[in-house]
Parts: C-alpha cells; structure tokens; sequence
C-alpha cells in the first residue's frame, strides 16, 4: 500500500514537490488543472510498477536544475526511492491508467496495431497467466534452440550429401566392399565408353578334336581268307625270287589271267597236281589281292591317325584361345585355359606303337587275324587318354567364350548414367558411414529427439495457456460489456478472443455499433473512423477496469486512474 509521496523533484512540473505532509488513504483524489503536474505523477507510479527508468529520464525538468529523484513510502515505512536514473526497486502492484496505457494497449492515432494487441492480452490476462505465459515462452525458446540445432546440424551434414536429400542419405545402408564395387563400375564405365572396340575383340573358339577310326582299322586287322594256303605267299615269293625280282611276279600275275586251272597256258602241261600252280591261284586271286592292297594301306591309316602333328595342331589352338582369352582378363572373370600337353603326347606315342605292332603283323601275315576284342579295347583306352585333355580343354575355352558372351551381353545393355548413378551412390554410402558423419547423424537425432520433446511441451503448454485465454476473455469480454453500459457507451466488443499467429499471442476482438459489425482493422466502418476520441478512452477504460476487477490480488494493489473523464 502506498502511504505518502514523500518528494519529486527534476521530473516535468514537479522540480522539486514536498508530499511529506501528506498521506494517501484508500481512495486518494488528486485534482488541479491541466498542466499542473497530474499525468507526470502518473507516469512516475508506471515507472515505480514496471522499473522503467526511460519514463522518467524522458521528462526531466526541461529548465530545471535539479537532477530527476523521487521519494516514495509504502506500508510499514518501506521506502522506494529513484536516484542516479535507477528505482531501488520496482512495485509491480501498481497498476496505473493513463494516455500511455491506451497507447500501449488499445490504439495509437484511432489505429489498432499488433502490439496493442499483444500488449492487451497480457494486461487483461494478469499476474494469473503469468506462470502459464513464463512457461510458454520457456517452452517455445526451447523448441527454437532445439530446431536450431537440427537446423545446424543438418548445415553441417549437407555438404556431405549432394544430389541427395538428407533423408535419402541418412537411409543409405554400409555396403561391406563398397570400393570393390566402385572400382567394378568404374571398369564397366570405361568399358561402355568402348564398346564398339570391346565387342569387336575376337572370342576363342572350341579347337576341333581330332578323329581316329580305331574300329575300323582293327575291323582290318581281323580280316583273313579261308581258302588261302598257309604258304602260299612264301611258295610264291621264293619263286619270284628266283626268277628275277620284282618283274617277276607281275609277269606271273598277267599268266595266271589265261590258265583254266588244268594245264598250263605257256606249255599245255597238266598243272592239276602242281603245287606251285595252286600258291599262283591263291596268291593272284581277286579277294587275296584286295586283302593286300587294304593291309598295304594299314600303316599310312595307322601312322596319320596317330601322328605326334595331332597334339601339335591342337596345342597351337589352345595357344591362340589362350591369348585371346588374356585380352579379356581385366573385363571378364575367365578362368585359364590349361592342356596337358605331354600326357596327350605319352598316350598318343603309347598308342602309335600299340597299333603299328599289329600293323607289322598283319603285313607279314594278311591273311590272318592278328587283333583281339580286349586289343582293341586297349587302343580305344588309350585314344580316350589322348582326346581327354583335349576336351578338357575344349571344356574351359567353351566356359571362357560364355563368360565373355555374358560379358558382351551387359556391355551392350549397360547405360552410362545408370552405372554413373550407382557410382554415386556407393560413394554416398561411403560418406554416410564414415565415422565423422556417423557422429553427426547422431548428434542430429539426439536434437532432433529434443526438438520433438521440445515441441510437444510447447503444444502442452500453449495448450494449457490457450485454455486459460479462452476462459479468461470470455469473461473479459461480459465485464467489458457491462462496463460499457454502465458508461453510457452506444457500443459493445464481440468475438474477444486470442491466437498464436506471429511470433507472441494476442487479442481479438470487433465492435458492434449499432447491431452493425465494425472491424478494428480495414474497412470502412472500422474502430478509427466510428468511433469518437472518447468513445476509444471510454473502451480502454473499461479494458483497464475489468482487468482491474478481475485480479484478485486488488486488496493488495495501488491503483492510479489519471484523467478518466477526458474527452
């Protein structure tokens, strides 16, 4: 409770006051004529309330000598003094009508702002909503901070990710052999970009195997006659010889076309019994002479068909497969191509004797059969060890050329950008996984759990204080109204309420004039155009009384109303 003004002195009319004489009781009625001093003492008690020392610095004596002080006593001798431009204290339960308060809450020049809005709200709301105000401000500070540092966070993280939204890179998952793919697509990228020479690159080609007829030639070795003498090849042969040699034979051979196998064609002698007659007679018959000249040939078949030129020939292909194949090893994953050479040699040198030992004895010897089943499979056994390093072989060159073919296949389905992408993408994940942006996706979801946390309390308390507004206002409005009328008003406020847009809340309100709707903003009709100066200081005071009413701390308040019946 105020108890005495005790003295002002340096502030606007009041040089130097002396109150100590007098005592405020509980209504106090101060009264002169204007400018004497009356709004300058009210603006010292809203100084004293809010502990601005700007309102009383701002009205300094223009002429005076005295420096601004002021002597206040509240209950119990307490006193409040400003001296030096500083209150020793603020007194926060005065509460002080005047022209700055209709400035500050209700309109400037018959315009209704923003601020007034918000400044309104808060004086109608009261010490009730402070907490509740304390807390919403707490919370909304808190949310902010914590976006900022999501916010922050985020900056710091961007130029890690580009072409990539953070989401997109914060998803990305750790790939194990990340630079083994890399260096994979960079080689298809290179790859593509020569195309047109890679898939003209020879492929190797299966080498071709060579063939024997085994069967065949021991199918000869098995031929013999069954009407050919034991010895007459021998009989023959030692005649030839004494007749002279090779000449010989043929001569006898061209005889033997004339005999009738009873006499002799030279002389007419009975031949019937003659031995010699009998070996002409097998010797030169037609299927004995087919017999010879198939044996004559058995060697040739034998030799050709096992000649060391037949691993040669083949082990030059693998040769050229090999090179080949070396000019796709950094492109495709082709395994090498391996012949055993020596072994397919030992077989075929093990088999070319195998098979000329029979050869010799059929030529000694055409008419018999020389070979057996089990002879005949050993050969067949032994060219199988030829020909299976071969299509060992022919099998890897055959797997290469599928490789490669696959290889070809990708290469011309590749698309530049989309390996590029991929590329890019690895290297992201890369990035994303490094331990430097590991740390800081971990800190951001850190703020970004506080953020969240930070919102909700904010929805919470915002909430809470919304409810208090609603309730609040909607009581606020019904005392205004009454006050009106019991002023005399021709006017009345509707629709008082309050909202969250910009960056604190604020009232609102309108004006019904008349049972029109008048707009405190905008128009024609609006609160600047209908209503009167007084009509604008009879709503502010009516503002100022309701809330005033409303507190119910006001046993403990110190109010001071200047002015009330102006205009």
């Amino acid at each position: 409770m105020l108890k005495r003004i005790e003295s002002i002195q340096g502030v606007g009319l009041l040089h130097d006051a002396n109150g100590k004489p007098y005592t405020c009781e509980k209504a106090t009625l101060i009264y002169a004529d204007n400018g004497r001093g009356k709004s300058t003492l009210a603006t010292v008690m809203r100084s004293v309330a809010s502990g601005d020392a700007t309102l009383i610095a701002h009205r300094k004596t223009v002429d005076g000598t005295l420096p601004p002080k002021v002597a206040l006593q509240f209950a119990s001798g307490h006193k409040v003094t400003f001296s030096a431009n500083t209150w020793s204290e603020a007194r926060p339960e005065v509460l002080v009508f005047d022209a700055d308060f209709v400035e500050r809450n209700v309109h400037s020049g018959g315009v209704v702002n923003t601020g007034h809005r918000k400044n309104l709200l808060e004086f109608a709301l009261g010490e009730a909503a402070v907490t509740a105000r304390t807390a919403v401000d707490k919370a909304t500070g808190a949310a902010k901070s914590a976006a900022d540092r999501v916010q922050i966070l985020s900056g710091q993280l961007s130029g890690h990710h580009t072409g990539l939204t953070l989401a997109q890179f914060e998803a990305l998952p750790k790939v194990a052999d990340a630079d083994a793919q890399v260096v994979a697509l960079q080689k298809r990228v290179t790859a593509a970009n020569n195309a047109a020479t890679i898939l003209a690159k020879p492929v190797p080609g299966m080498i071709p195997e060579p063939v024997f007829d085994i069967d065949g030639l021991f199918a000869s070795f098995g031929i013999s006659l069954q009407d050919v003498h034991a010895d007459a090849e021998s009989v023959v042969k030692a005649h030839v010889l004494r007749l002279g040699g090779g000449a010989a034979e043929g001569w006898l051979s061209q005889g033997q076309h004339f005999a009738n196998g009873e006499t002799c064609p030279y002389c007419g002698q009975d031949t019937a019994d003659v031995d010699l007659i009998r070996a002409y007679q097998t010797h030169f018959n037609a299927a004995y002479s087919a017999l010879k000249s198939k044996v004559a040939g058995l060697r040739n078949i034998a030799s050709d068909g096992t000649t060391p030129a037949l691993v040669e020939a083949f082990s030059q292909g693998v040769s050229t497969a090999k090179a080949q194949v070396a000019s796709w090893s950094e492109l495709a994953p082709v395994e090498p191509i391996g012949f055993a050479e020596k072994d397919a040699k030992a077989a075929l040198t093990e088999l070319q004797n195998f098979v000329l030992g029979f050869v010799g004895r059929k030529e000694a010897a055409p008419t018999e059969s020389v070979a057996s089943p089990a002879d005949l499979d050993k050969a067949t056994s032994l060219w199988n060890n030829v020909v299976a390093a071969m299509k060992a072989a022919n099998a890897t060159i055959k797997s290469a050329a599928e490789v490669i073919a696959t290889y070809k296949g990708k290469l011309a389905a590749d698309d530049l950008q989309l390996l590029t992408q991929q590329i890019a993408r690895l290297e992201a994940g890369k990035r994303r996984h490094d331990s430097a942006v590991v740390d800081l996706f971990r800190k951001l979801n850190m703020a970004r759990t506080d953020s969240t946390t930070a919102e909700a309390t904010k929805k919470s308390e915002r909430d809470k204080l919304d409810v208090r507004m609603t309730t609040t206002l909607s009581q606020y409005e019904k005392s205004i109204n009454a006050l009106l009328k019991d002023f005399g008003a021709a006017f009345s406020i509707k629709g008082m309420g309050a909202n969250f847009r910009g960056s604190a809340p604020r009232s609102e309100y309108g004006l019904l004039l008349r049972g029109k709707d008048v707009a405190l903003e905008g128009g024609p009709p609006s609160f600047s155009t209908t209503l009167s100066e007084g009509d604008k200081r009879t709503l502010a005071f009516a503002f100022f009384i309701a809330s005033t009413l409303a507190d119910n701390k006001l046993s403990s308040r110190v109010v001071v109303v200047d002015d009330p019946m102006c205009s």
